[in-house]
């Protein structure tokens, strides 16, 4: 079986050091938060724009990977023979690839800034190479940059018919744009009709999107009976999926044990963490969060979710983690950057209590991505703004696509009580 990439699920391990630097922290004057200078755990007094000098030689800024992990010592090794050889166009595949699988994997944005480095000189001309048009389509699509990465796909295909990562890649920015009927027909193009095939396994979680979870449910399951003496990048991804399928059943305890299974194989995989802290909070079990995801704090997602159980624990340091989170979707606004509008939506809903901006939020979302986080965040932002009109597009995509969700499915039947009880009697 051809593993998949990130796009769905991949994992390594990563250690990490604590350095001990000189750092700018750039304010988050838009969200107007203001930590008091007897909370000593918020920081410097806002707004500020003078450098932070660590009071000690001691204090962690930041947690970076280890220079000793074996993939960082992989890109180096990479990074050091595409100097050598800057003509070697598999080199130049390889590391743009490692640089994003790393990047999601720690959560880490900036390496698809590395990875797009590192593949642009190939993008040159009327006809780049088939591989560099598909790495660099996963870093567009990593960058939530959907359009252009199937642009570039599709541009693949046209030449390569038969090229598997370029259909995997395809379905899942499909299955993310809520076209599932597309993303099935991309998943008929990867081929193999044995019980591990990336086929089945694709197709099967297009049922799981579109209204047919107990039919992915039997599909997984019997895939896991085959798969004795699997490698762990393979044995995560599909627990992680039987775990997202086991939720959209309800069926919680499967869910939690699916999740606790994958994370065997994969304990530092930031979506698995995220996707399992996510499922814990829902659970109210918020301090089992913050024991998860004491070693992510460099993801910003994951640290949305840390700040999440920090104010369900009314955390006395609960300033400290809504200043700092402000502080990095400013620091994404300043860039430009709608990769986390999904993530800052749920924040300024929960956090800032600002529904109406949440929901403006989940509206750019929208317009981007249709996974069910994307659905359950904007009816959430719908409610809490008392205007259900506005998530009448988010309904409609549910009665097309019977989305299966039991969380979903109360938010979506208070937005159609609120609409009724508004309509013109």
């Amino acid at each position: 079986m051809q593993l998949p990439t990130r796009s769905l699920y991949i994992s390594m391990r990563a250690t990490r050091i604590a350095i001990v630097a000189f750092t700018i922290i750039q304010a988050p004057i838009a969200y107007g938060l203001q930590p008091t200078e007897n909370d000593a755990s918020t920081g410097p007094a806002m707004p500020f724009r003078a450098p932070y000098v660590p009071a000690t030689l001691r204090e962690v800024l930041q947690d970076v990977p280890s220079a000793s992990n074996p993939q960082v010592l992989r890109m180096r090794e990479l990074k050091d023979s595409l100097a050598a050889h800057p003509n070697d166009l598999q080199n130049a595949v390889q590391l743009s690839s490692a640089y994003v699988d790393f990047g999601r994997q720690i959560g880490d944005a900036h390496y698809a800034g590395y990875a797009e480095a590192v593949i642009s000189p190939w993008l040159k001309g009327a006809m780049p190479p088939v591989s560099a048009l598909v790495v660099h389509a996963v870093i567009l699509q990593y960058e939530h940059q959907f359009e252009p990465a199937r642009a570039e796909l599709q541009r693949a295909v046209a030449r390569d018919p038969n090229n598997q990562q370029a259909w995997l890649t395809m379905s899942f920015i499909e299955m993310t744009q809520g076209h599932y009927e597309e993303a099935r027909k991309s998943c008929q193009h990867l081929g193999g009709r044995d019980a591990l095939s990336t086929e089945i396994v694709c197709l099967a979680t297009v049922k799981s999107f579109n209204g047919d979870a107990q039919s992915a449910k039997q599909i997984l399951t019997s895939i896991a009976g085959t798969m004795k003496g699997a490698n762990a990048p393979l044995a995560a991804w599909i627990l992680g999926l039987r775990a997202e399928v086991a939720g959209r059943l309800g069926e919680s305890d499967q869910e939690n044990r699916f999740y606790r299974d994958a994370l065997s194989f994969a304990p530092e995989d930031d979506f698995l963490l995220v996707a399992y802290a996510d499922f814990l909070l829902d659970q109210n079990r918020p301090k089992e969060v913050l024991d998860l995801l004491a070693n992510q704090t460099q993801s910003d997602s994951a640290f949305l979710r840390i700040a999440l159980a920090q104010q369900a624990l009314k955390s006395p340091q609960l300033t400290k983690y809504t200043w700092i989170m402000s502080a990095r979707f400013e620091a994404l606004t300043l860039r430009g950057s709608s990769l986390y509008d999904r993530e800052q939506s749920r924040f300024v809903l929960h956090m800032l209590h600002d529904p109406q901006t949440a929901l403006e939020l989940a509206q750019g979302d929208w317009k981007q991505q249709r996974a069910p986080w994307d659905v359950r965040v904007f009816l959430e932002a719908a409610l809490a703004a008392n205007e259900p009109q506005a998530a009448a597009e988010v309904l409609a995509f549910l009665d097309r696509t019977h989305l299966q969700d039991p969380t979903i499915e109360q938010l979506a039947a208070k937005v159609r009580a609120q609409l009724l009880a508004g309509a013109p009697r």
